[in-house]
């Protein structure tokens, strides 16, 4: 009949990239004799429709990747795991056998998203006698849409230009709350700072 080699093996379990292209392979199988080889779903529907296979020679098969696993992963509900069969028949003129092989995939994320600043740009109005170590601003704020709640989705802040004189800092690298460093003085040039601020 139908058969997958090694024998005795019934599941398969890979990693791919989120940036995996459509087209590229994703696991190579053995399989042979064989005949009407389909993809078929397990869990959910859907998870079929994200491969294909095409035939390399008489005894292996490729499965490859039919639509793009980009918006799986960097999303709120984030998926990371498709589940399929290959299934396929042999007719020995008086019975159909039925082999399968089930596939697992595990999608990573890729840190492939830059953090984008949301409500710029901000402007504050301060007073000459704001006291030293208060909180001027809360509201620098960047979203990064790779995977929530992951190092790739972390985003880390840092005060690259504008304070030379070092009268401004960020509360910390997580959290963009800008604080008065050193007093403010009107009179003597102290009337307006354009000051840089990164997202990594």
């Amino acid at each position: 009949g139908c058969q997958f080699y090694p024998p005795g093996e019934y599941l398969r379990f890979v990693r791919v990239p989120e940036n995996l292209r459509v087209g590229e392979e994703i696991l190579p199988i053995q399989v042979f004799p064989r005949n009407k080889l389909v993809l078929l779903p397990v869990d959910k529907a859907e998870d079929v429709q994200y491969f294909t296979f095409r035939d390399v020679n008489k005894t292996s098969i490729s499965i490859i990747l039919a639509r793009s696993l980009e918006d799986m992963v960097d999303s709120a509900n984030p998926r990371n795991v498709l589940k399929f069969k290959i299934s396929c028949d042999y007719n020995d003129g008086e019975d159909t056998i039925t082999s399968s092989l089930s596939v697992t995939v595990y999608v990573e994320d890729v840190n492939d998203h830059a953090p984008i600043f949301v409500g710029t740009p901000y402007r504050v109005t301060v007073d000459e006698l704001t006291p030293v170590g208060l909180t001027l601003f809360r509201g620098v704020k960047a979203i990064d849409r790779d995977k929530p709640n992951t190092p790739n989705s972390d985003v880390q802040y840092a005060l690259v230009a504008g304070n030379q004189d070092e009268k401004f800092s960020l509360d910390n690298s997580h959290q963009a709350h800008l604080i008065l460093k050193k007093p403010l003085d009107f009179d003597n040039g102290d009337r307006e700072f354009l000051l840089t601020v990164s997202a990594s």
